[in-house]
């Protein structure tokens, strides 16, 4: 096998396994118990409009994201209504963002 096509197979499995990783990171805060820490992305006041509208609490400041949570089970759907841009799982999605 060629060195070309063992690093075009590489970066396929790379490529693959960010996408999966990315999809769970987006999946992960409508499914399990309710309580459970998001990542609201965006601009922080754009967050913390959001967060209010829905019914969270804030739970800590990140750079790029707001950490929050809810007893409401629909928490998240909450957010995108009430205008976030992108709602991912907390404590996983906590790493990616300097504090």
């Amino acid at each position: 096998m060629s060195t070309i096509i063992r690093v075009a197979r590489g970066l396929a499995l790379a490529v693959l396994a960010l996408a999966i990783w990315a999809l769970l990171l987006l999946a992960m805060p409508f499914v399990g118990p309710s309580g459970r820490q998001v990542a609201v992305v965006g601009e922080r006041g754009e967050a913390l409009k959001a967060i209010a509208a829905a019914g969270g609490r804030v739970v800590e400041f990140r750079r790029g994201a707001v950490l929050a949570r809810s007893d409401d089970p629909h928490f998240p759907w909450r957010l995108y209504r009430a205008g976030a841009p992108l709602v991912l799982e907390g404590r996983i999605g906590a790493g990616c963002f300097s504090r």
